[in-house]
């Protein structure tokens, strides 16, 4: 009878177990140290990603502006009515409203209740573009006065250029957009008043940056991360282009 094997396993020799049990996982040690790497690739991270964060925003509220004018336009030639955009750095970090041209209804004749849209952008009495004059209605806006443009120091610049691209910053441009989409343009004090004379003929610039803190205007040694520039050019085809620095 040829003999039953046994089924006892030969014991195993100390340096192996021991090795064994290091295969088997982390020590406390390497844990901690691991868990201490970790941490402090994530506070070296944190100001990379907040930088990130207001980039990001500076970039939106630069959008907004360009899709604003675009809609200006847009609006005029679907709706048949004269449409403004104001460009304002007075008073302001930056304000961007747009009205829509608007007389009253024939059969009623009060002024307060106008709505019948004005296809002209030249005012029919010199208030017409005033703020909080019936014939014009507000119609939607942006604004660089909120509390996270401000703790972020999000600024904004309007440039204009002249026939040789000279640039000069403005406080105020107001730019009036008829049915036909062609445009005029107003500068200066007091309300925006449009004459045949004054076509839109240039291009208008709106910078957008994020700026150190505790600086103010947008130059080329204030300013943090990209400049996003909104062209604004008398064929209304508005665009935005970003750049490390500015003039």
């Amino acid at each position: 009878m040829a003999p039953r094997a046994s089924s006892h396993h030969p014991p195993v020799p100390a340096r192996v177990q021991r090795r064994r049990a290091r295969s088997g996982g982390f020590t406390l040690i390497e844990l901690a140290v691991t868990v201490a790497i970790i941490g402090i690739m994530a506070m070296l991270a944190m100001p990379s990603l907040g930088a990130a964060k207001v980039e990001r925003h500076a970039y939106d509220d630069a959008g907004s502006v360009m899709e604003l004018v675009r809609q200006a336009r847009t609006r005029a030639m679907g709706r048949g009515a004269a449409t403004m955009v104001t460009f304002s750095t007075t008073n302001t970090r930056g304000n961007f409203r747009m009205y829509e041209a608007v007389d009253p209804n024939p059969t009623a004749g009060n002024p307060a209740d106008a709505r019948m849209p004005r296809s002209t952008c030249m005012n029919p009495t010199a208030s017409s573009w005033a703020p909080g004059d019936v014939r014009n209605a507000f119609i939607d806006g942006v604004t660089f006065d909120g509390q996270y443009e401000i703790d972020n120091n999000i600024a904004v610049r309007v440039v204009t250029f002249d026939n040789t691209g000279t640039e000069t910053e403005v406080a105020f441009v107001a730019l009036c957009f008829n049915p036909a989409g062609r445009a005029y343009i107003f500068t200066g004090n007091g309300s925006p008043t449009f004459s045949p004379a004054s076509p839109f003929l240039g291009t208008i610039a709106v910078d957008v940056a994020r700026l150190f803190p505790a600086t103010s205007g947008i130059t080329p040694t204030n300013v943090q991360g990209l400049v996003r520039r909104i062209i604004v050019p008398s064929s209304g085809n508005t665009r935005m282009v970003s750049a490390p620095t500015v003039q």
